[in-house]
């Protein structure tokens, strides 16, 4: 009973606190909540590159080889063979244009209405499935020279690309988060601090008479909690809500160019736990951090 009567005092207080100085609850909210929506950009961004990546390694160790139109099957068949007869290739599959054609309709999705009509602009080719994706564009460079080949096309430079961007969205991100997080621990541990000055009569009143330093405390923790959890909430109804728009203009865009790039953007239900979790906590944790610094030095009266 005791214990539930500190708790409901330091919970009372603390949400009391916050609304004390409306201004710079207001500043430290919007600074975690700004911080928060930039963190949930990055890790969108790193989310949906890794998802990128795997849904697309099955498509690095292949090459699509276009070739010309032979008159017949012999011709065709000397190609394969010496295809197949290079090091590292793996298996060779023939693919027809019309086959290849019926697979771009299927990638439209409900537009495939869009192809009717269209001649076939596609070439017969070559799906080679190669060993170790390390060696693709050697692979590539000695399938190239055989008579009969048109075009040569793979993923990798694509891959290799996404990769890049996600180290560099990585090592940015991290110092912009980290900045602009030390600025939000900075902000907060200041609004406390002029709730701490306020109350600094009281709070030497309660440790004379034997107050804790955890109650005398709490308050404070609540109020810092209170402050994170509010901006966190914010940050997370607009990274969801942002999200979740970008998302289904992004697959109506996409759709009908590229079936590998629109099955490997992650739906909002993918993302929305992870996205949830970390701002919550982050934000929660930052507003704790803050008031615990800036009440630290009151302790000792």
């Amino acid at each position: 009973m005791k214990l539930m009567s500190k708790f409901l005092y330091s919970l009372k207080q603390g949400i009391k606190g916050a609304f004390h100085n409306k201004t710079m609850t207001i500043i430290s909210t919007i600074s975690i909540s700004a911080s928060l929506i930039i963190l949930g950009i990055v890790l969108t961004i790193v989310l949906n590159i890794n998802q990128f990546i795997k849904y697309a390694q099955d498509e690095i160790n292949e090459v699509r080889v276009s070739i010309e139109e032979f008159t017949n099957d012999d011709a065709r068949i000397e190609l394969k063979n010496k295809i197949k007869d290079i090091n590292g290739v793996k298996s060779v599959e023939f693919k027809t244009k019309e086959a290849s054609f019926n697979d771009l309709k299927r990638s439209f999705g409900e537009e495939a209405y869009l192809l009717e009509g269209v001649q076939n602009p596609l070439e017969d080719s070559f799906l080679v499935t190669i060993d170790n994706p390390e060696n693709i564009k050697q692979i590539s460079r000695e399938i190239s020279k055989l008579e009969g080949v048109t075009e040569i096309t793979y993923f990798q430079d694509i891959i290799q690309n996404f990769l890049s961007i996600s180290s560099t969205v990585k090592k940015f991100g991290s110092i912009l988060i980290g900045g602009l997080l030390l600025i939000c621990l900075v902000i907060i541990s200041n609004t406390i601090k002029s709730r701490v000055y306020s109350k600094k009569e009281e709070i030497q009143i309660i440790k004379y008479v034997g107050g804790s330093n955890l109650f005398v405390v709490s308050p404070f923790i609540v109020e810092g909690f209170f402050i994170g959890l509010i901006g966190a909430t914010l940050a997370i109804g607009i990274c969801l809500v942002t999200y979740g728009y970008i998302v289904e203009n992004l697959k109506q865009f996409i759709n009908p160019i590229n079936n590998i790039m629109s099955g490997a953007v992650l739906p909002l239900a993918s993302i929305s736990s992870s996205l949830v979790l970390t701002l919550l906590i982050t934000g929660v944790v930052i507003g704790v951090l803050g008031s615990v610094i800036s009440v630290k030095r009151h302790l000792k009266v």
